[in-house]
């Protein structure tokens, strides 16, 4: 029997072990949630929202545990794991509050034409690890609110939290048979988009979504793709600079720099780009990160750092591994601040998934923002300013799924989260997000 070992980052120590799924698992598990499936999308929308807001509570309750163990399997720090634990509380509630108003029947015609939410059958997640519960979720309580039953194969990274919160929604309770988990690497998840599924959610790299992308449409089943981002800041000579450095820091460094919509590239207008540095240079300094997931994805953001380096960057903060007696046994690297950088450059056009951040100098808004589009991703955008003309521009110009003014990141309650180009494709969050997991049916009936 194959087994995946769970290892702490921050130690390199073996926390434990979870059954890898076979191939023939897969298939039975498959079949065995499709039978659940036909019971639960016949449970009333009203009470499936009620089993969902119980497993909120559940998850409230045990939040320490789950934060802790969060901590534990991908390195997060704490009080960022307990963070991720709360919100994901708030979205739940905030997701089925929504649901109940935007899945129930809509009259077109009274008494003649109705527009149905039916759930799509058997769904498959395929979820990363920089956020195993709250992007996990994100989807999850979604596709069981719309009467779906579901498979979830988790990241290799985070299966024993995985397992943990899992069991409190089956406690709270969603039927075994209507959500299992599927434990393995990338072949597992690849077997699992090849089954007899109904639809794809997947959260993860661009390269993995376009092949996810092209098996769902071989078999014209539904799929929504969340993949990476490398997303602008530009900060304008009017900005405010202390609170665009203290926001753009906040993003850039969240997670140890492991977030997809975190910002990746910072363009400023000369004027006051020694200024910006100045200010990024003195919070970067005084950071304290955790480590990152693993020694495979420590190599490879090493790597993207000695290639930005060779390409001509300059490093003023930061720049190395740590590995001093505290940090050596674990995935650690300094905060790190580049400059002198390009948009010919890798480190400005691919996903870095680390604690770097390039800075750019432009002379003008106007070639700002045509550097900003010039990238495969179009995830997320930032500007800082003060000037309404430049805003009404950012939101109009930007190649960006989300805009933001004056900071870099909100997600309200039912606002949609999505990507363009290589960033994604479908939705996730609010009523559209809901509406991906169904089949909208139209019925008529001649009187």
């Amino acid at each position: 029997m194959s087994k995946l070992t769970s290892i702490n980052p921050a130690n390199n120590e073996i926390l434990g072990s979870v059954k890898i799924a076979t191939k023939d698992e897969i298939m039975k598990t498959v079949a065995h949630v499709r039978q659940g499936f036909h019971i639960w999308k016949e449970v009333s929308l009203e009470k499936r929202g009620k089993i969902l807001l119980k497993a909120a509570e559940l998850i409230k309750k045990n939040a320490k545990v789950i934060a802790k163990q969060i901590s534990l399997e991908m390195g997060k720090p704490l009080t960022e794991a307990e963070d991720e634990v709360s919100g994901t509380v708030t979205d739940i509630k905030n997701t089925v509050k929504i649901g109940l108003k935007v899945l129930q029947d809509e009259v077109l015609v009274p008494r003649t034409s109705w527009l149905k939410y039916e759930p799509v059958g058997v769904v498959a997640l395929i979820k990363p690890w920089n956020f195993p519960l709250s992007v996990a979720l994100n989807a999850l309580v979604p596709a069981l609110l719309a009467g779906n039953s579901v498979i979830f194969k988790p990241s290799e990274y985070v299966p024993l939290v995985t397992d943990m919160w899992v069991k409190l929604l089956w406690q709270a309770g969603v039927p075994a048979d209507v959500l299992q988990v599927l434990h393995g690497r990338a072949l597992v998840g690849q077997m699992l988009v090849a089954s007899q599924i109904d639809m794809v959610s997947f959260t993860g790299s661009t390269a993995v979504g376009q092949e996810i992308a092209d098996k769902c449409a071989l078999r014209l089943i539904k799929f929504v793709l969340e993949l990476g981002g490398s997303s602008p800041a530009i900060v304008c000579a009017d900005a405010d600079l202390e609170k665009a450095a203290e926001a753009i820091v906040r993003s850039r460094f969240l997670n140890c720099g492991q977030v997809c919509c975190a910002i990746k590239r910072v363009f400023v207008e000369r004027k006051v780009s020694d200024k910006l540095i100045k200010l990024l240079s003195e919070k970067i300094k005084k950071l304290e990160l955790g480590p990152l997931v693993s020694a495979s994805q420590l190599k490879k953001f090493e790597q993207q750092i000695t290639r930005g380096i060779i390409q001509g960057g300059r490093i003023i903060v930061g720049g190395r591994r740590m590995r001093d007696e505290k940090h050596i046994h674990g995935f650690y690297h300094e905060p790190t601040l580049m400059i002198h950088v390009n948009n010919k450059m890798e480190i400005m056009r691919q996903e870095t998934f680390g604690p770097v951040l390039p800075v750019m100098e432009v002379e003008s808004f106007d070639q700002a923002l045509k550097l900003a589009n010039d990238s495969d991703f179009g995830l997320t955008a930032a500007v800082f300013t003060k000037d309404k003309t430049k805003i009404s521009r950012a939101g109009k110009e930007l190649l960006a799924g989300s805009v933001y003014i004056n900071t870099t990141f909100a997600c309200p309650a039912g606002s949609p989260w999505t990507g363009l180009k290589k960033s994604g494709f479908g939705t996730e969050g609010g009523k559209h997000g809901i509406w991906e997991f169904v089949h909208k049916k139209h019925w008529y009936v001649q009187r």
